[in-house]
Formats: structure tokens, sequence, C-alpha cells
């Protein structure tokens, strides 16, 4: 039997003897395509290629393609588990054609691997063809021993292939196999027939091969493209079932090892009747191994939501499972096991992403008990037994619920879900995801005033502060913005978290003082307002800010002394997730779970002011990007690099990939102060820091507020941490005085207040209001210690609200619940509450005549 691995390698062996190039997979998590949020099939990475605006370097390719299906219009999560087949993750085996060959040789060389290579059953295949392609019909029966009766026309829906509404398409023809009759789950249908593309189990595709030769424009016409292109994917997860025989692509060599580890350590065996758990769990994990391993990381927003909302599903079945504790992180090493010998970025990064994956499950442990309360909420407001759509939908969306979780806890207590409310929700969120995830290869052409084609533009930046250009095209906006494109520049345009340059553009004729700079494709545009005369076609003069580029260029160097010295102090799982790179201040974002502590602190800060006391030189290299990463340049997650990149090198200090303006040397940065640290999200932590200038400001105010302390302590600067402490322990001091004589107090009051109880056949009652703003949890504590054969319920307003303090005597306690007393007593008034059998609070509006609710405190207690 082959194993996932050889049949990994004989098809990219098989396609390289044709002639084909291997690429690399691209990143599971898009590094410059907005209208993404994972990479979900192989022709992602060329998708310029198909779009005209990029030139193939090869003309034959092929590769394996880690994909993402969780969310926007390609969204299987909420399937994965039900059946054999469904994932989040999975690989795309393909082969591609950029103005090469075409049909002929892509449904021949098909046809060669699956039945010479990997020998699969001629008389059990079958392939459909667009209904007009004729051509590609008659090609599978001239260059294929196919039966004849097996290659079929079929519509739209199944054999013609578009990129969106818009953009390259054209007609495919997949490949099926029969698996048999017994993998039709569709049997006990009378009215049922097998059939490809039918709605049974039996026949599954295996192979798409898609044959890219028009454009579609907006009015629906197709165009025939310059060039042609084959594009074609094979599910490497579903091709595995196959050749080894499997039912489900879950009983493969790709999933068994961690669903068995899953088994292992959970004590729950693994079967394909009760097993979902299982298969979601070992789904979920290789997605999200993958997904952290390509820069993409949990959070409420975008990709990094749906990462959190398929960890929050695996974690959930794990409960199901009877995981009481964190267990995902545990499965990394067998993912890594399975994957990393082809997919090495796996490998190295292990720590890192066990970390990241306990600490998000740890946090999902506290929002699900959280969720628990939320659930009980929308069961008490309930009038009837159907819990609405919205509200099932807002615990999957919010809290991470899953449906069938819902539905479990739901069942529990005799509910029912409304599931068409539920889908509607869902598909009015897919609705939206589709929306957004459009692509376009349209570009935008607005009011632009040309003096000459608009070319790219040439950045001179790096070599200077000032340069001579053309103005090519400019526009104004209604608010008299003015965009100007120049034919060279030396404004930086914001990128990389770096700023813009500011400046003025000149000549003669005009002045237009710059205030910011956008790169659009390999266009900079310039924006600013105009300060004198009329825009001209005359040369121009571009001069930035160079004591802002200064500053500027400083707090850049800063960042990569910065990321070096945070890797050495707290480890190598620190990465890079953003930066802003102002004149003023710098900001730097990176992975960590943790506050650093002061020690941490005051070395980070030790290590980056010794490297510019050091005054390394801070060099520049272009170099080819393989190169670059083999001497062990960082490469920066959501940075797109050519093939040749910039290599900033400070010494042996620091190399990392970058675009940014720099300092010349480190001694430029003069000082490095750090000013605050804290978290922007879970598992990452920000650093705000100053250099050069603004730290030494920094530092003498700093200074300036000491001074002022220490004259109003009355004692030396040095002395001021002691003169602080004795104070703040004086403080304490007092304090524990005041509460001792407030508890005597309360005693004393308390002896006073029970010989007012009013005395009823099973209980002693006291009812009393407090002034408003006393400390009601202490005098509750007071009463407990007091109380006997008494039920006290005590009052206290603040502003427009009512605190309501119930307590419930020794003797009464196994009769009486204060927490059901203070929820019945609140819920007169609009308000809950509840607590302790012994001791309860609620809060509530204050209502108008609080009398009239006293009044009736004896009958509730009494019916309770």
């Amino acid at each position: 039997m082959l194993s996932s691995k050889e049949i990994r390698s004989q098809f990219m062996e098989f396609f390289k003897q044709k002639g084909h190039t291997f690429v690399h997979s691209s990143a599971v998590v898009p590094e410059s395509d907005p209208t993404l949020l994972f990479a979900n099939a192989g022709m992602n990475q060329f998708k310029s290629i198909f779009l005209g605006t990029k030139e193939s370097e090869v003309t034959r390719a092929v590769n394996s393609q880690k994909c993402i299906r969780a969310g926007g219009k390609h969204n299987d999560l909420e399937e994965v588990g039900k059946d054999g087949y469904h994932h989040t993750f999975f690989e795309m085996l393909g082969n591609w054609s950029f103005g090469d060959y075409y049909k002929k040789e892509a449904i021949t060389w098909a046809w060669e691997l699956l039945t010479e290579v990997w020998g699969l059953p001629k008389d059990l295949l079958y392939a459909t063809v667009y209904e007009s392609d004729q051509e590609a019909h008659d090609l599978w029966l001239e260059c294929t021993d196919i039966i004849p009766e097996h290659v079929e026309f079929h519509g739209d829906k199944d054999n013609f292939w578009e990129m969106g509404d818009t953009g390259p398409c054209g007609p495919c023809s997949e490949i099926h196999i029969d698996r048999g009759l017994e993998h039709c789950n569709k049997q006990s249908d009378p009215n049922h027939t097998c059939k490809v593309n039918g709605d049974c189990d039996r026949y599954i595709e295996l192979w798409n091969l898609v044959f890219i030769q028009y454009n579609r424009e907006e009015n629906r016409d197709l165009i025939p493209l310059k060039n042609r292109f084959v594009d074609t994917g094979a599910g490497l997860e579903r091709i595995t079932q196959v050749l080894q025989g499997k039912h489900s692509n879950y009983e493969t060599d790709l999933f068994m090892p961690i669903i068995q580890r899953i088994a292992e350590l959970s004590k729950v065996p693994y079967s394909a009747e009760q097993g979902m758990s299982h298969r979601v769990i070992a789904d979920h994990i290789r997605c999200l191994c993958f997904a952290l391993a390509d820069g993409g990381f949990p959070s409420n927003e975008g990709r990094g939501y749906v990462l959190r909302r398929i960890l929050r599903r695996a974690a959930r079945h794990g409960r199901l499972l009877g995981f009481a504790e964190p267990f995902l992180h545990n499965l990394v090493d067998s993912v890594v096991e399975i994957m990393g010998h082809h997919f090495e970025e796996l490998k190295g990064k292990e720590t890192y992403i066990k970390m990241v994956i306990k600490a998000e499950e740890e946090r999902f442990n506290r929002t699900l008990d959280t969720g628990l309360q939320k659930f009980d909420e929308i069961c008490l407001r309930l009038d009837g037994n159907l819990i609405g759509g919205k509200d099932a939908f807002m615990l999957y969306d919010t809290y991470g619920f899953p449906l069938d979780l819902t539905m479990m806890l739901a069942e529990e207590k005799g509910f029912k879900i409304d599931h068409r409310g539920f889908e509607e929700e869902m598909e009015a969120q897919r609705e939206r995801a589709r929306k957004a995830s459009k692509f376009s290869s349209d570009v935008e052409h607005d009011n632009w005033i040309e003096f000459s084609p608009p070319l790219p533009t040439i950045f001179t930046g790096y070599e200077k502060h000032q340069d001579s250009a053309y103005i090519q095209r400019y526009k104004v906006s209604e608010d008299q913005i003015y965009a100007l494109q120049l034919s060279q520049t030396p404004f930086y345009a914001e990128s990389g978290g770096q700023v813009a340059d500011t400046g003025r553009i000149f000549n003669a004729d005009f002045e237009v003082l710059i205030h910011d700079v956008k790169k659009i494709e390999d266009a900079f545009i310039h924006y600013g307002s105009l300060k004198r005369g009329l825009i001209s076609a005359q040369k121009v003069s571009a001069e930035i800010d160079a004591s802002r580029r200064g500053d500027i260029a400083r707090n850049h160097t800063a960042t990569h002394l910065l990321h070096k010295a945070l890797r050495s102090v707290l480890g190598d799982h620190v990465q890079q997730k953003g930066s802003l790179v102002h004149p003023d201040y710098m900001r730097f974002d990176f992975t960590h779970f943790q506050a650093l502590s002061h020690s941490q602190w005051e070395t980070v800060e030790s290590l980056v002011n010794k490297a510019i006391r050091d005054n390394m030189p801070v060099m520049t290299r272009i170099q080819d990007i393989a190169e670059a990463k083999a001497e062990g340049a960082t490469a920066l997650f959501g940075e797109k690099y050519a093939d040749e990149v910039r290599v900033i090198s400070i010494l042996d200090y620091s190399k990392e990939l970058c675009g940014g303006t720099h300092a010349r040397a480190t001694g430029d940065l003069g000082i490095f102060k750090i000013i605050s640290e804290g978290s922007v999200a879970a598992g990452i932590r920000r650093i705000e820091a100053l250099t050069g200038r603004a730290a030494l400001d920094y530092i003498t105010s700093l200074q300036g507020s000491l001074s002022r302390l220490a004259n109003t302590l009355a004692c030396p600067v040095n002395m001021i941490e002691q003169k602080i402490d004795a104070q703040k322990s004086r403080i304490s001091e007092l304090e524990t005085e005041l509460k001792s004589l407030q508890a005597e107090r309360s005693q004393l009051m308390i002896d006073s207040l029970l010989e007012t109880a009013t005395t009823y056949p099973e209980f002693k009652l006291l009812i009393h209001e407090l002034p408003e703003g006393s400390d009601l949890k202490n005098f509750g504590e007071a009463l407990l210690n007091k109380l006997s054969d008494h039920i006290a319920v005590i009052l206290c307003p603040k502003g427009d609200k009512l605190s309501i303090l119930v307590v419930v005597g020794k003797v009464l306690v196994n009769r009486f619940n204060a927490g059901k007393i203070v929820s019945a007593i609140a819920a007169l008034m609009g308000g809950k509450g509840g607590g302790r059998p012994d001791s309860a609070m609620a809060g509530c509006p204050a209502p108008q005549d609080l009398t009239s609710i006293i009044t009736q405190i004896p009958e509730i207690i009494q019916k309770l």
C-alpha cells in the first residue's frame, strides 16, 4: 500500500519528468491578496498570471498547495466531522500550463498517472466535460482507453470554472471513480439513482482539469484570452483514500496517527460511527498548525477570527470526549511528524505553535463558562420551548458554540432549536463574506489629468532627500487635496509599518505641501495641499523633510534592535506581528503570552542601548531571497518579497529583509527608552519606545516630575521609594483600624436591629434599609455570624439603583434559600441576582414606591 508521502512524491516526480518546474506551496495565509482569507486553491499564487498583470517565469509548474476552506465563499467548517471527506485544511496536488500545452496533454497525462502509475481500474473511472466542449470529449476518446460510455457532458454548475464575477474562466473536465454500491448512502431511498455528480457518496471526484481560455466581461460576454492556461487540482486526502482502499479520508495515514493520539489521551476509542469529535479535532489541529506556522494568529477579526472559531470548535469537541483541561497542544507533534518532511516550515515552530494553541484553549475555557451563563439567560427569557435562530447563531458566533453543542444543552433542558432561523443567519454571514471576497481585475481611472502616460514611479529616496522629476498625472478632490504621481521621487510611501515622508513638490509655477504618500501598485501617489500657483507640466523639485526622515530612520533601526533583544530575552517564539515607525516614537507588536517582568524590561532596554553604544554600521545589500534566508535573514510575515530583496544587516547582531529607511549606524540612535508595554490581543504584546531627541525629552520630563514629587514628600529624590512605602504601610494600618471599628459598629447595630425583627410561624424576619454608600458586603458577613433563626433582607440605595442583600440564619438554611429569595424580590423591580443558600445579593432599578415592595417580602418568603 502506497503511503501518502509516496503518493505526493510520485505526483511531483511524474510531472517533473514531463518538463514541469516544482513550485513551493504559497503560505496558507495570503501575504498580499486582500480578497482571500486563506489560500483555498492551488491557483491562488498564480492569480496575477491568469489576470494578465504578471508574466510567468515558467511555462509548466507542479506543486502541492496548502489550502484552508473555512470562511468566505468556500466554507466547509460546519460540515467537518460529519462525513469522511470534508476538511478545513487539505492539500491540492496540481499541474499548470501557462500558455504552453493544453487539453490534449492534460487529459493524456492525468489518465496515464491514474491508470499506469497508480494502477486504478479503468472500468471504474469516469470523465465529465462541459456541455459544449466537444473537443475535450473527443480527446478523451482519442488519447485514452477510457470506456466511451464513461465520458459524460455536464452543465455550468459542475463543468465550467470561473475565478469570479469577471475575469479568466473556462470549461473543465473532472475525473470521478465509482467506489461501488456499498458506498451509496441513499440505498434506503427507492427513488434514488447513483450517478456521477449525483447526491450520494458512491461516485467521488478525484481530479479537476480546468482549461482557462476566456475572459468573462461585466456584460457576461466571453472573450477568448490571448494565452490559454491549464490549471488542475487533485485533493491529496481523497487520492490517498482511494489508493489506500479506505472508506474515509480520516482512515488514511494522513489522519489516523492523530486520531489514535486523541483516543490515547481521551481514553475514548475511535469508530467511524461514533468518531465525529475525533475527526473534528484531527482536522482542526492540522489546520491550526499550518495557519500558525505561516503567520496566522487567533483574534477577533478577519482570518484570525476564523482561526479562533476553528480552535474553539476543536476544544469543544474535546470536552465531549472528556477533556477538562487544554489538550490540543499535545497533538502538534503528531501533525509535524506526518507533514513536516514535505512542509519544512512546520519544523522548528513546534514550541511556538503549542504555546499559542494552549493559551487560546485556556482563554476559551473561560469564555465557555461565560457562554453557558448566556445560554441560561436565553432559556430564562423564553416564552415557550424554542430557542430562536438568532440566539443560537449568537452563541455560535460570539462564544464559539457549535450548533450541536447548543442542541445538546437545549435537549437537556427540554428545549428545541430554530434550525431554519440559524441557517438563515449563517447564510447571511456567508453572503457578507462572499461579497467581501470577490475577485476583480478592474483598474480604477477617475478624474486624472495626464501630462504623460503614467509609468512606474522610480524611488530614489534611499540615496536622496531631494530630486528632480516630472508630474505624470494629478487630480484634485472635492476637499482640495491634490494627488500627484511623479516619474521619480525621494518620498517614502507608507509601507511595512513606516509612515510616509512629508515635504514639498514645487517649481516656479506652484508649490504643494505633501502630507502623505501611498504606493498603489507601482505608482507613488503624493497627497498634499496647494500653497501657491497652478499645477504645470514643467520639471519639479521633490524635497522631503530631512530632519523628520532622520527621526523615522532612527526609530526604524530601533525596531530591528528591539526585535533581536526580545528574542534573546524571551525566546525564539517571539515574532513581529506589526509595527509603527513614526518620527516621534516607535511601536512594536510581538507574540508573547505574559507581561514582561521588570527584570526582562530592563534587560531588553539594556541590550538595545548596548547595541547603540557599540555604534555598529547599518549595512544595506540587495540579495536573492533564497540566499538571504539561507544566511539567516528574518522575513517578516505579511510582507510580499520579490526574488531580489533588500537586506538590512547590523553586523552579526541583526539581519532582516526590509524596505524601510534606516540610520547609518546604531550610534545615530543616541539612546533607547521603553515607555510602555502591554497586551493588545490574546498572545500579542506591544512595546512603545523612543529614541534620540524624543527619548532625551522624555527622560528630562521624568527627572522634573521626580524633583517635584520629592519636594511634595519632603525628601531627597533617592529616598522617594522608601518614603512612599512608609506612607503605604501607615495607610494600611489605618484602614485595618477603620475596618475593625466599622465591624464593631455593625455588630452593635445588628444586635439592636434583631430586637425589631418580626416573628412568623417558621422564621423571624428583619427588613432594614442602610444609608446610601454603606459597605453591604461587610455588613452581610457580620449578619451571617449573628443570625440563627432569622432571615434578614437589607436594602441599600445607590443613585438610581437598589442593592438587595438576603441572609438566611444557620437554623433555617436547609429550608430557605437566600439565592431564590433575593431573585424573587429583585424580579418585582425588574432586576436579577443570586448567590449561596445562606447569603445572596441582587441589583435592580430603584423603585418609585419601596414601601409597597417591602410589604410583599414576607409573602414571597412564605411561598418559597
